[in-house]
């Protein structure tokens, strides 16, 4: 095949113009509201909401035209670069538009839109106000930009802006230490995995001359496998090019970009950055955490799911296993409102991963849009909870007291009754139970991946199973923290000396109206019924069918084609498993939450305030295993000492003899000046001031007058008497 043909400037369409039109509209309020943001009546809050609803809208829009029905394309000739031999294809850039583009479009300006909306009752007397929207902006166009461009050089860039983004809100409150160690913590964390991410990018271009996504996947699509190597033939500027490519190189190259999204969705062993992201707003937590920052690492498996060969694929389902079940089992014991949801949050993305990983990519990203409005939901009741406990703390002057702190709750559905039933829906969306969108998409998993455990069973390997197992595992686990985190908060008695009424807003309304609409709005659409007919099955979802790899992939064959060929065929006679497996998952979560209850209905009030992790099991679920401790021991210490010795080098090694043989220098440049000004210098003075003296005295000698002479010859002559006479 020949490659400029694939890499040819597509003709803009009203579409993909409308496209570019979505992803400046974010960056427009951000440069507006950064820079004027102040000048403007409240502070340009109505700037930035304004906008991101008609985002919302242009992609609603785009959703429609797009869904099953079209793709659209446009690219343009970006920049070239001179190459020797003529074997360098041009650089693009373009906008492309399928099912997953404008599917994540609706969910990223969506999101963000209910979270700016809340963000209007939750910041409104913060002094950055302005500020926060403006940091709001510049991430939505970050996340767009990802969504929409359609090389992966461009996605890389927008993916670098991701994270600066992140580090500005993390650290929005930069006056509060930890703060400041948060994001640059989350900063730092995540350029780890973006080294790996690199590396995965250049490797692909080295081997197809490309970044262009389309054009990637026809070249792998035009491969073949043979004597157990791959083989891509294609054309570039009239010149044939033939690689045989080993398995290692092409599994390797994978994982690269595997580890851009084990960066930036907290998979292991990377994952210690996002529990401390929570220092951030709770609104930019829900933002960060629902269909953002950090989806866009499943939303790269998913857009580069044609270049992961089985073995890739294998390690990654692995991975989100591991992951997938450290979440579950830190969230156990957490104390802190948010650090329980952060913990789901790793939890849940390691069932994506684990879905990508197992073959089922329609599951996972099933399962990342469910999860996108039921753990908004969750962060933003848990903004509403924390509002209202600053609010009563305040009025009692407990400033020491953690608004925070789980144990500080108790009671609150009697105070919060909307926010009660709407974290109750959305809680249960999340352990999975039935008639909740979360059962639907996790079950999706849960299927794929028995399904996958039975492929590689049959190839012989029969530890596939502990991967469904662990699935399964994190189901009971996942309903027991949220059961024990809903009684901590909501149940028994109001555990602060104060009346638990002074939470309200007033006594007609428990928090303003702009914070009660998103959550509502959240949890009706973490309903079952929204993404399928019947809310028992995921089979008939209108969404798993439009985002599945046959539809997304076309015509193109993907690397790992054959095994993931061989787990759909598997899992399409798994009828009555797919049963068993819902039952299974609706029986585990039910006992999850069960057990929760039952051990804590029976503790008083002072029992619950003063409850703590006691067993060893339970320190090492609440210190998150102990992880930031090693790799601050392990990386952090001994970086540091080196740096403070290579520092104390400098400073007292080279420094000193810097600084020193400098001042030797001088001491001897001023010598040598001595020397060359009083002895060189005076030499060649002393001669020309000796000539001089002769000269003029020679000159003397010759006046002209014979007396003088004749006075000379007479001196001469004495002297040379003398001379005879004494010697």
């Amino acid at each position: 095949m020949e490659l400029s043909s694939h890499l040819e400037p597509l003709a803009a369409t009203s579409q993909t113009n409308l496209a570019l039109v979505v992803l400046l509209l974010p960056l427009l309020a951000f440069f507006g509201l950064f820079f004027f943001g102040k000048r403007l009546p409240r502070q340009g809050d109505w700037l930035g909401i304004g906008i991101s609803v008609l985002s919302f809208l242009l992609s609603g829009w785009l959703f429609v035209q797009t869904w099953n029905s079209a793709t659209y394309h446009s690219r343009l000739t970006w920049f070239s670069l001179p190459a020797a031999k003529g074997t360098l294809a041009d650089f693009t850039a373009g906008i492309l538009l399928d099912n997953l583009t404008v599917l994540m479009l609706v969910l990223v300006t969506f999101i963000s839109t209910l979270v700016q909306l809340f963000s209007v009752g939750y910041m409104h007397d913060d002094k950055g106000y302005s500020r926060y929207y403006a940091f709001l902006g510049l991430f939505t166009f970050s996340m767009l930009g990802i969504v929409l461009v359609d090389n992966l050089l461009l996605l890389f860039m927008f993916w670098e802006l991701v994270g600066l983004s992140s580090y500005l809100l993390i650290g929005f409150w930069f006056e509060k230490p930890a703060a400041v160690a948060a994001n640059k913590k989350a900063f730092l964390v995540n350029r780890v995995g973006d080294i790996g991410l690199l590396l995965g990018l250049f490797a692909f271009y080295t081997l197809f001359r490309t970044f262009d996504l389309e054009a990637l996947r026809a070249l792998i699509s035009s491969g073949s496998w043979a004597q157990g190597v791959f083989n891509v033939h294609y054309a570039l500027q009239g010149k044939q090019l033939l690689f045989q490519i080993s398995p290692l190189f092409l599994t390797l190259a994978g994982l690269g970009l595997f580890m851009g999204c084990v960066g930036k969705s907290a998979q292991f062993p990377l994952q210690v950055w996002l529990p401390d992201a929570m220092q951030g707003p709770t609104p930019v937590s829900a933002l960060i955490h629902a269909a953002t920052m950090v989806a866009a690492g499943v939303y790269l498996l998913a857009r580069c799911y044609a270049f992961f060969t089985p073995d890739a694929l294998t390690v990654i389902a692995v991975v989100g296993a591991i992951t997938a079940l450290l979440g579950a089992i830190a969230a156990l014991t957490q104390y802190d409102v948010k650090a329980v949801l952060a913990f789901s949050t790793i939890s849940q993305l390691g069932y994506m991963v684990m879905g990508m990983g197992t073959g089922a990519h329609d599951a996972s990203l099933f399962h990342l849009t469910t999860h996108a409005f039921f753990k908004a939901a969750l962060f933003l009741n848990a903004g509403i909870i924390i509002h209202a406990m600053h609010r009563g703390l305040h009025h009692h002057h407990l400033h020491k007291i953690d608004a925070q702190d789980i144990r500080n709750m108790g009671g609150l559905r009697e105070v919060l009754p909307l926010t009660f039933y709407t974290y109750l829906i959305t809680g249960a969306a999340l352990v999975g139970l039935p008639l909740f969108s979360g059962f639907l998409s996790k079950d999706a998993i849960l299927a794929g991946t028995w399904a996958w455990a039975q492929t590689m069973s049959a190839r012989g390997n029969s530890l596939a199973f502990a991967v469904p197992l662990i699935g399964f595992s994190v189901v009971l686990l996942t309903a027991y923290y949220m059961g024990r985190h809903m009684w901590f908060m909501f149940f028994g008695n109001f555990r602060l000396p104060f009346d638990v009424r002074d939470l309200r807003l007033s006594e007609q309304k428990e928090v303003e109206w702009i914070m009660i609409i998103p959550v509502v709005l959240l949890a009706v659409l973490s309903l079952g019924i929204f993404f399928s007919i019947n809310p028992f099955s995921f089979a008939g979802g209108w969404l798993l069918k439009g985002i599945s790899i046959n539809v997304l992939s076309g015509e193109n064959r993907p690397l790992g084609a054959d095994f993931v060929r061989a787990i759909a065929d598997q899992d399409k006679v798994n009828h009555t498993a797919h049963i068993m497996l819902g039952a299974l998952s609706a029986v585990l979560g039910v006992l999850g939450v069960g057990f929760a209850i039952s051990k804590y209905r029976k503790k008083t009030g002072e029992e619950l305030y003063q409850d703590k992790p006691e067993s060893a099991f339970a320190k090492f679920s609440f210190n998150h295993f102990y992880l930031d401790q090693l790799y601050d021991k392990a990386l952090v210490q001994p970086t540091l000492f080196i740096a403070r010795k290579l520092h104390r080098t400098d400073r007292k090694g080279i420094d000193y003899v810097l600084n020193n043989g400098s001042i030797a220098v001088v001491v001897f440049s001023k010598i040598v000046a001595f020397f060359d000004r009083w002895v060189v210098d005076g030499m060649v003075w002393l001669v020309g001031a000796v000539s001089q003296a002769v000269g003029w005295y020679g000159r003397r000698l010759q006046n002209g007058k014979v007396q003088s002479y004749v006075a000379y010859s007479l001196f001469g002559f004495i002297l040379m008497m003398l001379y005879i006479v004494l010697f």
